[in-house]
């Protein structure tokens, strides 16, 4: 079989570095066969040249925070986690399409109902359904004193429990581990910095996770259950929103990798849209600029980063944009969105990559992704193992670059 496609197009990123100039990528079946320059003869065997001009090819990008039925942009997620089952897995399919539309072709599910995310995953490695490759935690697990995790379906709270949660988690096909160490982000700090889970708990889940092999990650803000988290030997914190410059630099210290997921607080239809307005609102707006201090921080000190939405589906490159108007540099979102993410799944240089051999997931977004991340949301074609599913006609189009509604709140108040 010869190569299928030859995708062209003016700047490439291949996961760890940019380059600009003529750049072409050669696909036969679900691989990348080439990685060079283009201007050459078609390759034998009649491959259909797509050409993108004033285009970014990057691999396929990596959402490690995210939810299979609930959707932060239609409101009320406790009412969407009590949805029939059959209406909240066919909202699940809807949504990962979205997703794999906007460029996300791998994600990982950080918790949902009764294990429907581990049907989901098979049926998509199937072919039975379209959406990103999936990264499975099974039932998210918390303590029945912790006030957030909505998702989280097993309750325990003692050690013991919590292994036997994660036992089963396992054994039910999981590939991760996931722990509710802190309650909601709203409300006074004390109650937020309240851990949920300490050390033994931490400890006896990351325990099981890496003995068969698979990484963990925590919910948590900040204060003890933080500590605790770095301690325990937990892979990844999910949020961070509240951590003190001390732990950023013991998570930096220890190679402890932060997923923040701002974008969930900031976006217009995000979670800060569904207060209503009074002091309450007010009070949470405060608590969105003390976490977007925070990342700046985590931005500052480079601990290691990954990207994800936290169930803001198709949202990805907001995400992205965030994180650069809070002083992330491209080079180093564009890494954690593709080559940070493959390498803590398990697949670098499998998909995270553009690389020969290389699993063709690719993404082509109109203008230079490699000086701003921004341009992720305008995507002109996704591939999924080498099959295109999107593709937008090319043309000469005033592009709009995508912009934080927060950042533009801050700047006219």
């Amino acid at each position: 079989m010869g190569v299928a496609f030859e995708i062209r197009a003016r700047h490439l990123w291949d996961g760890k570095t940019g380059r600009t100039g003529s750049v072409s990528v050669g696909v036969e079946g679900d691989r990348v066969r080439s990685v060079g320059k283009d201007g050459a003869p078609a390759p034998a065997g009649g491959a259909e040249i797509l050409d993108f001009d004033d285009a970014t090819i990057l691999p396929g990008l990596i959402d490690m925070h995210t939810h299979l039925g609930i959707n932060h942009q239609t409101g009320d997620i406790r009412a969407q986690m009590k949805d029939p089952a059959v209406r909240h897995i066919l909202a699940g399919v809807q949504s990962l399409r979205t997703d794999l539309e906007s460029g996300v072709t791998t994600a990982k599910l950080n918790g949902d109902r009764e294990f429907y995310d581990v049907q989901v995953r098979d049926a998509i490695r199937e072919g039975s359904i379209p959406g990103p490759r999936l990264f499975v935690s099974g039932r998210g697990i918390k303590s029945s004193h912790c006030t957030g995790g909505v998702v989280a379906t097993a309750i325990v709270d003692d050690a013991e429990s919590v292994g036997r949660c994660a036992d089963a988690n396992l054994a039910a096909g999981a590939d991760w581990i996931k722990l509710f160490s802190s309650g909601g982000v709203f409300g006074t700090l004390e109650d937020v910095l309240r851990p949920s889970y300490g050390f033994s708990q931490l400890s006896a889940a990351a325990s099981k996770a890496h003995a068969a092999n698979k990484r963990m990650s925590s919910h948590c803000f900040g204060g003890e259950a933080a500590d605790a988290c770095i301690e325990a030997g937990v892979d990844v914190m999910d949020h961070g929103w509240l951590l003190t410059e001390r732990q950023l630099e013991a998570m930096a210290k220890r190679g402890m990798w932060l997923c923040p997921t701002v974008g969930v607080l900031t976006h217009p239809a995000g979670t800060l849209e569904h207060f209503p307005e009074g002091p309450k609102r007010e009070d949470a707006r405060a608590r969105v600029d003390a976490v977007c201090k925070v990342t700046e921080a985590a931005l500052r000190i480079g601990v290691p980063l990954l990207v994800g939405t936290d169930a803001m589906h198709g949202e990805l490159a907001y995400e992205l944009a965030t994180l650069q108007g809070l002083g992330g540099r491209p080079e180093t979102l564009l890494t954690a969105a593709t080559g940070n993410a493959a390498h803590v799944l398990g697949l670098a240089g499998e998909i995270g990559a553009v690389r020969e051999g290389a699993m063709a997931d690719l993404v082509v977004v109109r203008g230079n992704a490699l000086s701003d991340v921004g341009c992720l949301a305008n995507v002109l074609m996704v591939m999924r193992a080498g099959k295109i599913v999107k593709r937008e006609q090319v043309l000469k189009v005033r592009m709009l670059p995508i912009q934080s509604r927060w950042f533009r709140y801050r700047r006219e108040t």
